[in-house]
């Protein structure tokens, strides 16, 4: 059976990204699905948060699971997983316990749409994740269409080459098209442009050969990137980490970039895309499951 995704939700808010997100991958890969809700008690008489509080969230969510899966039924199992506590450790707890592929969650609730801040849950679950975390915009609706073309944010960096791996994975078993990005801001000078370039392309033409795949460079910084994600299905990420251009795009996440992005993003620790990479290239591609409900 392919490695678990844990998803991150909540009854109580109106956000069902991260559910249809995973319920699309479950179809997608056969990945059972671990949905993981926290709550906090007070244990004042006048607060105390009680077993049946707990058993009212588990039925909460499994009324938003099945609408989140819909008529058509999904053959990967799943769970669901109700403890009280602080929601990045409980997702990194049962992440590290089952091996998980994936973590996926929601942008924060509070703020502007689809931000991804320091200080909420996304920003804590990125912190110390034992897997990749995908992020989904606050208000992003799954549609009834196939995944029709994967980006990477590129950085010539142990986490930019784990980004890498898992986007072409991704796009091998969905056959998608696959677009690496390398990003440099409108004053960075023509050598290091160069060879921002050539580090792409030669990225590209190591790891992705066998599937359509194109080395574009964005020279308008962060602000390009993010309006190419309003074509694209994902945008796969490596963690924070130091380039060897000027301003590289890995100082940008999680705020402006995930701020503004129209897709979901993955963000890829160095060395962690292993398990992600199994869960796409361990079967057969099944390019119809993609479809959603």
């Amino acid at each position: 059976m392919p490695q678990p995704i844990v998803i991150g939700a909540h009854p109580k808010r109106d956000d069902r990204a991260p559910l249809e997100l995973g319920v699309m991958l479950a179809r997608l890969t056969g990945a059972p699905l671990h949905v993981v809700s926290t709550y906090w008690f007070d244990s004042t008489p006048r607060r105390t948060a009680v077993d049946e509080y707990a058993d009212g969230l588990r039925r909460k969510l499994g009324h938003v699971i099945e609408d989140a899966v819909g008529e058509a039924a999904l053959d990967a199992p799943v769970e669901v997983h109700v403890s009280c506590g602080a929601p990045a450790h409980a997702l990194h707890e049962k992440a590290a316990e089952l091996d998980a592929a994936l973590i996926v969650v929601g942008s924060t609730h509070r703020g502007t749409l689809g931000r991804i801040a320091a200080g909420t849950t996304a920003g804590h679950v990125l912190s110390g994740a034992p897997c990749p975390v995908m992020m989904a915009p606050r208000g992003h609706r799954a549609t009834r269409t196939l995944i029709g073309k994967v980006g990477v944010a590129f950085v010539d960096t142990p986490g930019g080459w784990s980004a890498l791996a898992a986007g072409a994975a991704i796009a091998r078993r969905t056959e998608a098209a696959l677009v690496a990005y390398t990003v440099t801001e409108s004053d960075t000078d023509t050598g290091d442009r160069r060879r921002a370039e050539a580090a792409v392309e030669q990225a590209v033409a190591g790891s992705a050969r066998d599937i359509e795949c194109e080395a574009r460079l964005l020279g308008n910084g962060v602000d390009g990137l993010i309006q190419e994600t309003r074509g694209l299905d994902f945008l796969i990420r490596g963690c924070a980490s130091e380039g060897r251009f000027r301003r590289p795009l890995a100082r940008e996440v999680p705020n402006k970039l995930a701020g503004g992005a129209a897709c979901p993003i993955v963000i890829v620790q160095p060395g962690r895309e292993e398990r992600l990479v199994e869960l796409f290239d361990g079967q057969d591609s099944r390019h119809e499951a993609a479809l959603l409900t």
